[in-house]
């Protein structure tokens, strides 16, 4: 049998999305990246959890693997025989044919309406009627335009799962490299990977932090991401904001050290998309 989603987190088919969202975590703490085999697995790992937080995906996920379904165990009706005619038994014999000749039953009158109505005659809407008709298709034509907003929403979303991760490699080398040599070079080239609003704090950061630093110790730090992947952005799938958690080895040669240090980071960046471009508009360090 192939492996389930539940169990690449370890979970069992009836876990809370709180369990759920632990064990992904759990999963994303274990990763150590470095190959290609490590990073499919970190990636699996976000794919299982982006399909089981998804109330609809979910739900869609299970009865693919054949979901037990609840039978209907309310006992059917009985039928209960009326109780019989006054004077009569259950077991009730014909009535004795009456002697003499029957009088003929005299024909029934047809309703006066009944050949107009035969023809279509005569048969007029309710005053409502239209209004019902009109709103009735002003609702169908809302919920086919909602489903519609709604397809588009989770196609961006799938493609902004996509296109965030290379973004925010590319930033990520950008913004998490300096050199004591070049230090407003590297601080101005940071800033066009960043949103106005993110901006302004970085460089402020920069400027009162990272400078000083790097200036009395001669600092260098390179950044290579080793992997990526978009993390699953809650329950909103804003397709114009994805986070981004990403491996980073940060390499720093310093006066202060005979020989570069070397240390593997975890740094989440929260991409935001920008008239087209992802921007990053947030940087977390774990």
């Amino acid at each position: 049998m192939n492996p389930t989603l539940y169990d690449v987190l370890g979970v069992s088919r009836d876990a809370s999305p709180e369990e759920i969202r632990k064990a992904w975590r759990d999963a994303a703490d274990r990763f150590e990246p470095g190959s290609g085999g490590s990073t499919r697995q970190f990636r699996l790992f976000n794919e299982a959890a982006e399909v089981l937080l998804d109330p609809e995906r979910r739900r869609a996920y299970d009865q693919g693997l054949g979901e037990p379904e609840v039978e209907d165990e309310t006992p059917a009706a009985a039928v209960v025989p009326g109780p019989p005619m006054p004077g009569t038994s259950r077991a009730a014999t014909p009535e004795p044919a009456r002697s003499g000749t029957p009088e003929p039953a005299a024909p029934a009158e047809a309703p006066p309406s009944a050949g107009r109505e035969k023809a279509g005659v005569g048969r007029t809407l309710p005053t409502w009627a239209p209004a019902v008709l009109g709103a009735l298709t002003a609702l169908a034509v809302g919920v086919a335009v909602f489903a519609t907003l709604q397809a588009q929403r989770a196609s961006d979303y799938r493609e902004a799962l996509d296109r965030a991760p290379a973004a925010a490699e590319g930033a990520a080398a950008a913004v998490l490299s300096y050199s004591h040599k070049s230090l407003e070079a590297d601080r101005d080239t940071a800033a066009r990977y960043l949103t106005d609003r993110y901006r302004s704090e970085y460089v402020d950061t920069f400027d009162k932090l990272v400078s000083e630093n790097a200036t009395k110790t001669e600092a260098t730090v390179e950044a290579e991401v080793l992997a990526s992947s978009a993390m699953l952005g809650g329950g909103d799938r804003d397709p114009d904001r994805v986070p981004v958690l990403l491996f980073v080895n940060q390499t720093t040669t310093s006066a202060a050290d005979a020989q570069p240090s070397r240390a593997l980071n975890r740094v989440r960046l929260d991409m935001r998309r920008v008239d087209g471009t992802w921007l990053v508009d947030d940087i977390t360090s774990y």
